[in-house]
């Protein structure tokens, strides 16, 4: 072909490529001249550029042809450019763009990864001084932010920050390219937070987001930089859950959005992100009305013509909010507009794509959820849809997918509930179920979600009848939990966390128990409960572990956020590698280990520990004892069902939260009657049998104090009140606390360290705080009367009552008071626990909420006494991580605490308190004697009970926890 023939070609390929026009015949001939000389750069570049152009143009295979083709000739370019050549950073720049083009079709890392490396070639090809390496350098750090999202390598957001850095320091404040790159800059920080688990990165970004508001000068400036600083301090209260960082990030989104022309492209962006974050500040506060303004933002979006992959973002966000309100309000309309809402995504999302995977998951996700949830029972026709469904997401997710080990987990768990349905296929809806939870758990993939993988595995396993295999999954999932990341989730993160697990420590057990091993049961469920409160052992351990080698105390925690992370190097091997590098040190043998039965029977010097374990196939009484030749008694519970202890914690509810508030005389009377049929029910299924394994067969006498004993109620048992059981009309032959003072622990560990006094020279004076009237709550007279006794009996207490009793107040004087003692309203919330508070005098400005109180340290903590309604109630998901205010003082150090399972009243809650105190002080003779705390309540509510011993509501939800 002639030159002139070749410089037409270039030229009208120079034009189709500015109007838009179609270049078939143009991109024919350069085919030809490059078969003619495949060395002619010029020619191979501008025919790779029009396929892309013309790419842009396109759809479905066309586009997806047109941009392999643009890549095999960019490919092709690539040895005609070898360093030092003045096309190569051309070249590369074109190729890193195409590979991106191609990575937005599909959730594979490959794509990214390629585009990555071209860019650090077209960076590197371009020399300082050129506009293009600013150019380059910003395409890099964009690349390298979505290769980290794809496969979590912890290196990219940092070669990210480093590169933005130096793009950011050259570009001149005048060049549209400055803000791009700060804004690139505060994503890539904040992916390095996430690689990182630092908060400073986070902080950095806040501060840049912050500069970029004080420096925007223009309306549309200050809204973009409101929407950058938005992003960062969202990232920064998911990592400090700092309630005043999302309600800035909410207030800024309004203020954003309200600054932003409905005709401006950024316009549907920006309310999607003040929907994201309404709804989020909606989840922390567990607020249907938030949830709702978020639900019609999302709304709104959809209702504005937008891009089909955005709109099938927006439809899958709103599915997951209606679903939210649904679980908060039971709003039977929000559920069925979550699943239309799920329906019009999957017919929205672009076909075949990751959109219309992750739609198909929504759908299947909210179709098992409405099975589960169905008043009418399981519903077998969802369930089968939702199997389609999931069946469709795996086989659409590859193997090395972040999400695939979640998708699979759904799948067996539909498979499971069909199996419990389906009659006339079970065993084999068991075996398929079996199969998908083995691919998720040894898959790559998160602890958390290998743990319920490995759990539910465990649990077909056992109904197939294979209890070694049972135990095998058991144990494969409690092995995992040391890597659950601790302390860089939020706490109400940590709790949805461990409610993915409920039922784990249970099942572990049970499977144990099936081979005959009681102590290796002990020892799994010590090792799966009470999660939070072995993290205060730990991290004696972690600060051990610092001393002795703070570069493998680095490497610990950078794998365990690895592991938490889905990055692709964390791994089984590696964890496992790292400990025994760890437990060879001198001294840390025992490091992340749970403690053995001949350690934990050391606890129980001082008198037995009863677990009380109930599952679906048996249920069982485990008593830990000093006795080194056997340590754990096991009890099989026979008369004692799963479905039995359900039904009756159905009624004690009723009879102990509903009921006392009844109007009717009748009402009232009923509850009580149940409540003392439920106390003999305990006494003849759980609570006799283990007295009489224990030999506390008779009444204690008054000349022989009675016996000590621990319980540690597992799961549902965790809301009865076993130290209460008995027949209570026998005249104290048949009940619990007529032969031994009970107390109750979430773990045997959490006894460990409970035993010794408070630290040489401090003294044993006691901080009062009343309430007797809160803002917005009933009066508490009670509250006022017990401070009066109290001053009585404690000379040298500090009472902090009324307006006194105000949230610094009280803060500020606990660390100073070994004994600390509460007389106000207790508020529970089962959805959100973390939201469980006592109710000072400030309590609507400044609540002192569990999350609060777990956060503290108060090392010489000694007695708290909560003389409040329910501080030990919680969510039953949440029941052996005692997630409520008792439990919050626990982990706040207090070594024993004195609280409630239920409402109790006022007038008798003051007697309890006068009497307990005047026995710890020699009707105030002496300081609090609290080691005897629980021989103390003991006495006082047997007192009571003796002399009401048929309206056990007003007795039997005293509870003393600890030593």
């Amino acid at each position: 072909m002639s030159k002139w023939k070749r410089r037409r070609l270039l030229f009208m390929a120079e034009v189709h490529e500015r109007r838009g026009t179609d270049p078939s015949d143009v991109l024919a001939g350069l085919h030809e001249l490059a078969a003619e000389d495949p060395y002619d750069l010029e020619v191979l570049l501008t025919a790779a550029e029009l396929l892309a152009d013309r790419a842009d143009r396109r759809t479905g295979t066309a586009r997806e042809a047109d941009l392999a083709a643009s890549i095999a000739l960019l490919q092709r370019c690539v040895p005609l450019v070898p360093p030092g050549h003045y096309d190569r950073g051309r070249v590369f720049n074109s190729l890193g763009q195409r590979l991106f083009t191609v990575a937005q079709g599909t959730d594979s890392p490959e794509p990214v990864a390629e585009s990555v490396l071209a860019f650090r070639e077209a960076v590197a090809a371009t020399p300082h001084g050129d506009n293009m390496r600013q150019v380059n350098q910003f395409y890099l750090v964009v690349q390298l932010g979505e290769h980290f999202e794809r496969s979590r390598d912890r290196d990219a957001p940092v070669e990210a920050v480093q590169v933005a850095r130096e793009g950011y320091a050259i570009v001149p404040p005048s060049d549209g390219l400055r803000p791009m790159f700060r804004t690139a800059l505060i994503t890539s920080l904040r992916h390095l937070a996430g690689a990182t688990a630092h908060v400073e990165p986070l902080q950095e970004a806040v501060g840049l987001a912050r500069e970029a508001l004080s420096e925007a000068s223009s309306t549309s400036d200050r809204a973009g930089a409101q929407f950058d600083l938005v992003r960062a301090l969202r990232a920064l209260h998911d990592a400090t859950t700092d309630t005043r960082l999302l309600v800035e990030a909410v207030d800024l989104s309004e203020q954003c959005l309200a600054a932003t022309p409905r005709r401006d492209p950024e316009f549907n962006r920006r309310r999607t992100r003040l929907a994201s974050a309404v709804r989020l500040l909606a989840q922390d506060r567990r607020d249907p009305d938030l949830m709702r303004r978020a639900i019609d933002l999302m709304r709104a979006t959809i209702e504005t013509p937008s891009a089909a992959d955005e709109h099938a973002d927006t439809l899958i966000d709103l599915t997951q909010s209606l679903a939210s309100l649904h679980a908060m309000t039971n709003d039977q309309l929000a559920l069925r507009d979550a699943e239309l809402t799920a329906r019009t995504a999957v017919a929205a999302a672009p076909d075949p794509g990751p959109r219309r995977t992750e739609a198909q998951f929504a759908l299947a996700t909210i179709l098992l959820y409405r099975s589960s949830v169905d008043a009418r029972g399981t519903d077998a026709v969802a369930l089968h849809e939702a199997l389609g469904l999931f069946q469709h997401v795996a086989a659409a997710t590859p193997p090395d997918h972040r999400e695939r080990g979640d998708r699979l987990w759904q799948l067996g768990v539909t498979l499971r509930d069909l199996a419990r349905h389906d009659d006339s296929d079970t065993a084999a809806l068991q075996r398929q179920a079996r199969h998908v939870f083995a691919e998720a758990a040894s898959a790559a993939g998160p602890p958390n979600v290998r743990i319920k993988n490995f759990q539910h595995l465990g649990a077909m396993e056992a109904a197939l009848g294979d209890p070694h295999a049972a135990l095998a999954a058991y144990e494969a999932a409690v092995a995992l939990l040391p890597q659950l990341t601790p302390n860089w989730l939020s706490y109400m993160g940590n709790i949805i966390e461990l409610r993915q697990i409920e039922g784990l420590p249970d099942g572990a057990a049970a499977a144990a128990l099936e081979l005959g091993r009681p102590e290796r049961a002990l020892e799994l469920l010590e090792l799966s409960r009470g999660i939070l409160h072995g993290r205060t052992l730990e991290a004696r351990d972690l600060r051990l572990l610092r001393h002795r080698s703070p570069q493998l105390h680095a490497e610990l925690l950078r794998l365990r956020t690895a592991l938490n992370a889905r990055a692709r190097e964390g791994n089984d091997g590696n964890w496992d590698n790292l400990m025994s590098r760890i437990r060879s040190l001198e001294g840390m043998a025992g490091f992340l280990r749970a403690p053995s039965v001949q350690a934990l029977r050391r606890h129980a010097d001082q008198g037995p520990v009863v677990i009380v374990n109930i599952t679906e196939r048996r249920c069982d009484a485990l008593i830990l004892r000093a006795d080194a030749k056997q340590p754990v008694l096991p009890v099989p519970l026979t008369r004692l069902t799963q479905a039995d202890v359900i039904a009756h914690l159905l009624r004690l509810t009723r009879a102990v939260f509903a009921a006392p508030n009844d109007p009717s005389l009748l009402t009232r009377r009923d509850a009580q009657r149940d409540l003392d049929e439920i106390l003999r029910w305990l006494w003849d299924r759980v609570t006799a049998p283990v007295l009489d394994a224990l030999s506390l067969t008779a009444p204690s006498s008054d000349t022989q104090p009675p016996p000590r004993i621990w319980w540690c109620p597992v799961g549902l048992m965790a809301y009865f009140p076993l130290h209460a059981a008995g027949h209570h009309d026998s005249g104290g032959k048949a009940t619990v606390m007529d032969r031994a003072v009970s107390s109750y622990t979430t773990t045997v560990r959490a006894l460990a360290g409970r035993f010794s006094p408070p630290a040489t020279g401090t003294t044993l004076d006691t901080l009062v705080v009343a309430v007797p009237d809160a803002e917005n709550a009933p009066s508490l007279p009670g509250a006022a009367a017990e401070a009066e006794a109290l001053t009585e009996l404690l000379p040298n207490a500090l009472v902090l009552s009324g307006a006194q009793a105000t949230f610094e107040n009280v803060v500020r004087a606990l660390p100073a008071y070994p004994v600390a003692h509460f007389s106000c309203h207790g508020l529970t919330f089962w959805e959100n626990p973390a939201a469980g508070t006592l109710l000072l005098h400030d309590h609507l400005t400044r609540p002192l909420t569990v999350e609060q109180l777990s956060a503290m340290e108060l090392p010489y903590a000694d007695l708290a006494y909560l003389s409040a309604c329910s501080t030990s109630n919680t969510h039953p998901d949440n029941a052996d991580e005692a997630l409520h205010i008792t439990g919050a003082f626990q982990l706040a150090g207090y070594r024993r605490v004195i609280g409630t399972l239920w409402p109790v009243n006022d007038t008798t809650s003051v007697e309890i308190t006068r009497a307990t105190y005047a026995d710890l002080t020699h009707g105030g003779s002496t300081p609090p004697r609290t080691e005897l705390s629980a021989q103390a309540l003991h006495r006082a509510v047997r007192a009571l009970r003796d002399r009401y011993p048929a309206s056990p509501s007003l007795w039997a939800g005293y509870v003393h926890v600890g030593h």
